[in-house]
């Protein structure tokens, strides 16, 4: 629900750490694997300083000293400090998106209020397994510019089709801004969840997420047995 945009250059990995260096002197590893280590080194010092200090205190200096890197090798990958947030956004929207597809994917045949939540359980513990990401991704895109702000739009777009498959359980007919207005919505939980530092607890919030989400879709009773459901198994789980 969150966050996620048009993830055309998007990566299915995660950065690399900055502590996975390479070795000092001659190492004999092919340019390609060298630039591809710089890039991964940048983008992950990009996550770090931006979730630290916010992207308008954020400067080039700092990422490259984080990243081990020279200013002249940044500037070889990336055009300016916004052209490296969006890169380093796209891969985490990547991951998130990914890994929310894949959840929903895992229940063939399920009922679509099962899958959802199997995708919104993945996204919720990406996010609070990895705080400094959430942040860079959801609270310090808002900071970023147009550029970043059309990039989240796409993303909430794009997320609102795992939604849109309940309108096949329902025999409501919706209006077409449904499946966006949750998708902002759930975002804007995340968005307070994570700026206030909890992102630790966002898988406990998802029996109250799908009861939001089914509502519209299932009408109360069903929201509420969905809600039921998914407490009960992440008791057993």
């Amino acid at each position: 629900m969150l966050l996620f945009y048009s993830l055309g250059v998007a990566s299915a990995r995660r950065t690399a750490k900055v502590s996975e260096r390479l070795p000092r002197g001659r190492h004999g590893l092919p340019r390609e694997a060298v630039t591809e280590s710089q890039r991964n080194r940048i983008l992950q010092a990009m996550i770090e300083v931006v979730s630290e200090r916010g992207y308008p205190e954020t400067r080039v200096v700092d990422v490259i000293g984080v990243a081990g890197v020279s200013r002249k090798t940044f500037y070889e990958l990336f055009a300016s400090k916004e052209d490296c947030f969006l890169a380093a956004y796209d891969v985490l929207l990547g991951n998130l998106l990914g890994d929310t597809a894949k959840g929903f994917e895992s229940k063939p045949g399920a009922p679509w209020a099962e899958r959802v939540a199997a995708g919104l359980g993945e996204l919720l513990k990406d996010l609070a397994e990895h705080p400094d990401e959430a942040r860079f991704a959801i609270v310090e895109v808002l900071a970023a510019g147009p550029k970043a702000l059309a990039r989240r739009d796409a993303a909430l777009r794009q997320f609102t089709g795992f939604l849109d498959a309940g309108r096949a359980e329902t025999s409501v007919e919706l209006p077409g801004i449904t499946s966006l207005s949750l998708a902002g919505g759930v975002n804007e939980l995340l968005y307070s969840e994570i700026l206030h530092g909890a992102a630790s607890r966002l898988p406990s919030r998802l029996p109250d997420l799908m009861f939001w989400i089914a509502l519209p879709f299932l009408g109360p009773d069903g929201a509420a047995e969905e809600r039921e459901r998914v407490r009960l198994s992440m008791i057993e789980g």
